[in-house]
């Protein structure tokens, strides 16, 4: 068992791009200390609380974007048939539509970003995916309604929301 609790350390470090020597520097734990832990068979508890504080304290953003999971909105019955009501007499399965529209396909951005009401579209992409939208957006539709969704990007940003 004590094995795994040193691979499990081993795997953690690096997993975040950090060696023995730089964990021992940042923590004030003598190098030796640390590599006895691999021939003992034996990481203390508080060697894992300190890496996490560590990894935590360096990397807050990128911690948090590896640990929150991203916003996947189920496509309830009613969007669903908004969606199917958009792309009326294609047949198309709303998460397909949804996945064409994230990946910029002007065929599916244009009657999409037509036909639903933007609260609807907020809540199936998140504000990245518009972001990544805006140049398709431009090329498809008239400045009026890209500076719309610009400045709701912009008002998300800001911390906002576009009410």
């Amino acid at each position: 068992m004590p094995k795994t609790r040193v691979q499990h350390f081993d795997n953690t470090l690096k997993y975040y791009g950090l060696n023995k020597r730089d964990f021992s520097e940042k923590s004030k734990i003598p190098y030796d200390t640390i590599a006895g832990w691999k021939r003992s068979g034996n990481v203390p508890d508080y060697a894992f609380v300190l890496l996490k504080q560590l990894i935590f304290l360096e990397n807050h953003r990128t911690h948090l974007m590896k640990v929150t999971p991203p916003k996947t909105v189920p496509i309830d019955e009613r969007l669903a048939k908004e969606i199917q009501v958009a792309f009326w007499g294609k047949d198309y399965d709303p998460s397909y539509v949804l996945k064409e529209v994230k990946a910029t396909k002007e065929k599916f951005v244009k009657p999409f970003f037509e036909n639903l009401y933007y609260k609807d579209i907020l809540k199936l992409l998140s504000i990245k995916n518009i972001e990544k939208l805006l140049p398709t957006l431009k090329k498809t539709f008239n400045d009026e309604k890209v500076l719309f969704w610009e400045n709701i990007v912009k008002h998300y940003r800001q911390g906002t929301p576009y009410a």
